[in-house]
C-alpha cells in the first residue's frame, strides 16, 4: 500500500512539474542596439510590445528580432499597420513552430513615419 501511495505521489509531482514548464515566462528578449522593448506578450492592443527605436528601419528590424526571440521558427503571415486610440501599431500575424496562429501587436508610435 506505501508503495502504490509513493508511485501515485511521484506520478503527481511530475505533472506538475511539467505544468510549471508549460507555463514558464518567456525568455527575456533582447533588444538591438539603440532599441528598448516595454509592455506586454503582444497578444492585443493593451498588451501591445512597445518598441521605442530612433526610425523604422531599426524598428522594424526590432519587431522581427523579437518575433525570432520570442517564437524561434516561426512563420510570418500578413503584416498592416494600424491606428488605434491615436497611436500606431503594427499586427503581425504569425504561425508558431508548433503550428499555432498568432496576431502579435506592436506599439510602433515612437518610430512611425520617421527615416
Amino acid at each position: 500500500m506505501k508503495r502504490i501511495l509513493l508511485f501515485l505521489s511521484l506520478i503527481g509531482l511530475l505533472a506538475a512539474s511539467q505544468a510549471v514548464q508549460a507555463n514558464a515566462a518567456p525568455p527575456n528578449i533582447q533588444a538591438p542596439q539603440g532599441v528598448t522593448y516595454a509592455g506586454g506578450d503582444g497578444s492585443g492592443y493593451a498588451e501591445a510590445v512597445i518598441i521605442q527605436a530612433p526610425n523604422e528601419d531599426a524598428g522594424v528590424k526590432a519587431e522581427y528580432d523579437w518575433l525570432a526571440q520570442r517564437y524561434p521558427g516561426y512563420k510570418r503571415g500578413q503584416q498592416s499597420s494600424i491606428e488605434h486610440d491615436g497611436k500606431m501599431y503594427d499586427l503581425l500575424e504569425i504561425t508558431t513552430a508548433k503550428g499555432e496562429k498568432k496576431a502579435v501587436y506592436f506599439d510602433i508610435t515612437s518610430f512611425y513615419g520617421k527615416f
